[in-house]
């Protein structure tokens, strides 16, 4: 899959767009704009065919639906996006502190957050990861969260800003790949590194693993740092739930010793999509890679 086609590593919505949505946000709640998004979706379902077509095949082809149930699907699926991408410019204009977010397993966390090792955390495009250093609030370690360019000046300037604010730190995946370097060094010191591991990225490093029934790529990268490292891996995702309620799964990975590194990757991985695939049963509608993540119209052909 063209990296290129699948994302462009920029948020939508034009300078002016962000702009206003920072400065609408920073003084009203940020349920005040849900209601646009019933004028909104209906344009973004008619017009922008090739998301709209990779849910539909999401929810058809991958998940079993009937047709009119997948459309009705791809529908819900799309609002449910559209009410995450304003709860994370909300966040952008400094208002994490609207949203009310559960821990589902909060001794888990704080136990990898108080020890001396680094941890890698592994998170994923369903849900809302934007709320990550919200959740574990009251950490001591620095959260480090790798970041794709492309985002205008503005809207990086506010989120580093923001985070910074939060013990989180943003750190840009470089071209001459200088943040790898930085990542070794974060969790060399025992911070933790986030990082959203279901996208390839362009990496030729990757390992085909059995998704929802159906064959699909992921990078084995970050993995396989951890597994040499021999540091803490969890999975984590920031679920929506009702207006302005979130649920925080954590998951640790887990390896055994007498094994080799390419088998604790394997592992590492295997277990990764299965969390996802866990939490995808009980939010089916909140996933948010819009495009053919399973390659399904290359095997068509």
């Amino acid at each position: 899959m063209a990296e290129a086609r699948k994302w462009q590593g920029k948020t939508a919505g034009g300078k002016f767009g962000q702009r206003f949505l920072l400065t609408f946000l920073k003084h009203f709640k940020v349920t005040a704009l849900y209601p646009v998004l019933w004028v909104i979706i209906p344009f973004c379902l008619l017009f922008a065919r090739k998301p709209n077509r990779a849910l539909y095949c999401y929810f058809h082809d991958i998940r079993g639906y009937g047709k009119w149930q997948a459309l009705r699907a791809t529908a819900r699926n799309a609002h449910t996006f559209g009410k995450v991408v304003i709860d994370k410019f909300a966040i952008w204009a400094g208002r994490a502190d609207q949203f009310h977010i559960k821990l589902e397993n909060p001794g888990l966390t704080q136990q990898l957050l108080r020890q001396e090792k680094g941890v890698l955390i592994a998170g994923s495009h369903i849900g809302n990861f934007e709320l990550l250093g919200s959740s574990f609030q009251h950490h001591e370690k620095t959260i480090n969260v790798i970041i794709y360019g492309g985002e205008s000046e503005q809207l990086s300037q506010q989120r580093n800003t923001v985070f910074g604010g939060n013990q989180v730190n943003l750190i840009p995946v470089a071209d001459d790949m200088s943040h790898l370097f930085t990542i070794k060094n974060a969790l060399d010191n025992g911070e933790v590194v986030a990082i959203l591991c279901d996208r390839l990225f362009g990496s030729p490093k990757k390992k085909t693993v059995d998704f929802l029934g159906h064959p699909a790529d992921f990078p084995i990268g970050p993995f396989r740092l951890a597994a040499q490292m021999e540091i803490p891996v969890l999975s984590v995702f920031v679920m929506k739930e009702k207006r302005l309620h979130y649920t925080c799964r954590a998951t640790l990975l887990t390896v055994e010793e007498n094994t080799t590194l390419n088998q604790k990757c394997d592992s590492l991985v295997e277990q990764y999509v299965h969390s996802i695939e866990e939490t995808l049963h009980q939010y089916p509608h909140q996933w948010f890679n819009l495009f053919d993540f399973w390659n399904l119209e290359k095997q068509s052909q």
